[in-house]
């Protein structure tokens, strides 16, 4: 039964989303649409009108639960059975052809399927092997995606290949809004009805769909054009080559709905605002000119820091990170040297036996704002035990959802009956019947392959040393870690939390799905005294063993939050930025998810910590800055390779 669609003209406002539908109709080679918006938007609504816009073209609805062999094709079980032949079962892409493939929730499908089905879209074909089949089929069609963020993003790679991007968004007008529930509940109320009140707008954008669409081939692009659109794709520094192509075919349809052969500029400036904002990138940093900066006068507590000795830094207390400070202190940068000396650490107790009063507990700053997290998943996944909402994993349960089938190992219980049954249906008029319909074997028997998601370990590793506690560091990031924290929470995570400062490092939160307990140790964490970075390193090995010791196939994420002015060595007579930078590099060699974050910051920068996040092949961010980033991509270290 066709389902009775909100028409496409009726939908209130989006007009950017809109125009970008019409243009993938338009032009196929457009590089379809990725739609992303906040739950209730309407985004999947207004996806779903524009199937009427295109009526004699196939329209192929993508389930997130889809197998593989429904997707692709198959045997044909039924002929084979009769006949004893393998034939083939065409699967979505093929009914898709010369039409429409819409993906619903494309962030929640399988990152394989998604990466094939668009590999199929730009190669215009794929070659089907399986169930001894093997065939080469052309399939030409466009894609139509909608994802909402809160459910997890795209990987770059596949946010690539989409060739417009557009978001929706909740009307903020009181006009808008009563206009929107005005023919909400007129179409609840009577479809049909409504639809023929809209029907003469709906032929309106049929009509000029289908005019635009022959008049597409004849769209020329001059270079001029050609060299403008080289231009855009160069100042929003792209990667690739895929954005110019995009933004041409993008630019041509715009020509062509407006009924021109020509692109001229304001075609490319349309058509810029879909193909370039989820391909924009940073430009590379420019230090900074010392000449072009105003003189400032030094501030007080540096000052103040040039007065005090050395022999005043630190306090050999043992409870260094336990015990909260007597009074508050002056904002000041309690971390003298940030190079590195380490000569005064003999006299430190003696000089100061109040130990804590240079100290200081900075409160979280929750108006940073976190982009979304994506984890590199890791290439060869192995069965994982526990629950969680984050990453997808293969189980060896009897849960989560069936993906694929496969020849089993050993005897196996969870029976894959679909494949088992392919297997078994060429062969059945040469087996001997006894009174079976069908007679199954040893060998024809498959398998199940199960994915569910499951929690991730975050491993906190931060820089509690007196330098976080100037220019009020150490606010921004508590911040970030309570955000992350947060999301963890959500995503039913585990977090552990390692504090490294004055001499020692210490595990201040063991492993634990109390998320509110790490808050309050966060909360509680004071800053003071010399950075050993290395042994706050050093810990972070000690632990990620224990956890592997515990569970090999565990997959922790560590973050290191730190300035990576390194200031005690491990040893009495080595440097401490290289046993930091060694220290870093044997992490980086077990290829986990590492980020970086740099807390740095002033005038003068010394780059330590990013040069620590390129020995170990880690991602970067600087803490400034990390609001303004779309996508916190947390990839896996590359360190000896």
């Amino acid at each position: 039964m066709k389902r009775n669609l909100f028409p496409f003209a009726a939908v209130c406002g989006m007009e950017k989303p809109k125009e970008a539908i019409l243009l993938t109709l338009v032009n196929p080679f457009a590089g379809g649409l990725l739609l992303s918006g906040e739950k209730g938007t309407g985004k999947s609504t207004l996806v779903r009108s524009a199937r009427e816009l295109l009526a004699d073209a196939p329209w192929i609805e993508v389930p997130i639960s889809i197998t593989e062999d429904r997707l692709f094709g198959s045997i044909d079980t039924e002929e084979a059975i009769r006949s004893g032949h393998k034939k083939l079962l065409p699967g979505l892409i093929d009914e898709a052809d010369q039409g429409l493939l819409y993906m619903d929730d494309v962030n929640l499908l399988r990152d394989d399927l998604l990466s094939a089905v668009l590999n199929i879209r730009e190669a215009g074909g794929y070659r089907l092997e399986r169930d001894g089949l093997s065939e080469q089929r052309d399939a030409s069609f466009t894609v139509l995606a909608v994802m909402n963020p809160d459910s997890g993003t795209l990987p770059a790679s596949s946010l690539d290949r989409f060739g417009l991007f557009a978001q929706t968004e909740a009307a903020q007008d009181d006009a808008t809004r009563l206009e929107i529930i005005r023919r909400v509940l007129a179409f609840e109320k009577d479809g049909l009805a409504f639809r023929f009140q809209w029907a003469g707008e709906t032929a309106k954008l049929q009509a000029q769909v289908q005019q635009a669409r022959r008049v597409l081939p004849t769209v020329t692009v001059s270079p001029a054009m050609m060299q403008l659109a080289a231009v855009y794709t160069l100042k929003a520094h792209v990667a690739g080559h895929r954005a110019d192509i995009y933004l041409i075919e993008a630019a041509r349809a715009e020509a062509a709905l407006a009924g021109r052969s020509y692109v001229l500029p304001k075609d490319l400036e349309k058509a810029a605002e879909f193909v370039l904002p989820h391909r924009m990138r940073k430009a590379e940093e420019q230090p900074p000119q010392p000449e072009e900066q105003p003189q400032e006068e030094p501030p007080e507590n540096q000052e103040q820091d040039r007065q005090t000795p050395d022999n005043q830094q630190e306090s050999p207390d043992d409870n260094d990170f336990a015990r909260p400070p007597q009074e508050e202190p002056p904002q000041i940068d309690t971390e003298d040297h940030e190079g590195n000396d380490s000569t005064d650490a003999d006299h430190s107790g003696m000089a100061n036996p109040q130990g804590a009063s240079r100290e200081r507990i900075d409160a979280a700053d929750l108006r940073v704002h976190m982009p979304p997290m994506w984890i590199e998943p890791a290439k060869t996944r192995k069965p994982k035990k526990g629950s969680g909402k984050r990453s997808l994993t293969i189980t060896d349960l009897s849960q989560g959802r069936y993906v694929r089938a496969e020849i089993p190992k050993a005897k196996t219980t969870d029976i894959a009956f679909d494949a088992t049954l392919r297997a078994a249906a060429p062969y059945q008029k040469a087996r001997p019947s006894n009174g079976c319909a069908v007679v199954i074997r040893k060998e024809d028997v498959r398998g199940k392959i199960r994915e569910k998601r499951t929690g991730n370990i975050f491993l906190f590793v931060v820089d509690a040393s007196g330098s976080m506690g100037a220019r009020e560091r150490m606010k921004t990031v508590k911040g970030v870690i309570f955000k992350i924290l947060l999301d963890a929470y959500q995503k039913r995570d585990r977090v552990g939390m390692i504090a490294f400062r004055k001499n020692r490092a210490e595990v201040l939160l063991p492993v634990t799905r109390s998320v509110d307990f790490a808050q309050k140790k966060l909360a509680a964490m004071p800053t003071g005294g010399k950075t050993p970075l290395a042994k706050g390193l050093l810990k972070t090995e000690d632990l990620l063993d224990m956890l592997y010791r515990q569970d090999p196939n565990q997959d922790p994420v560590v973050i290191l939050i730190t300035d990576g002015r390194a200031t005690r060595p491990l040893n009495k007579d080595t440097d401490p930025v290289r046993d930091a930078m060694e220290e870093a590099k044997r992490i980086g060699r077990r290829k986990l998810p590492v980020a970086v974050i740099d807390t740095e910051s002033g005038f003068v920068k010394l780059g330590l910590a990013k040069k620590m996040a390129k020995a170990m092949g880690a991602s970067y961010y600087r803490v400034d800055k990390i609001s303004e980033d779309q996508l916190l991509h947390i990839w896996r270290t590359t360190a000896g390779e």
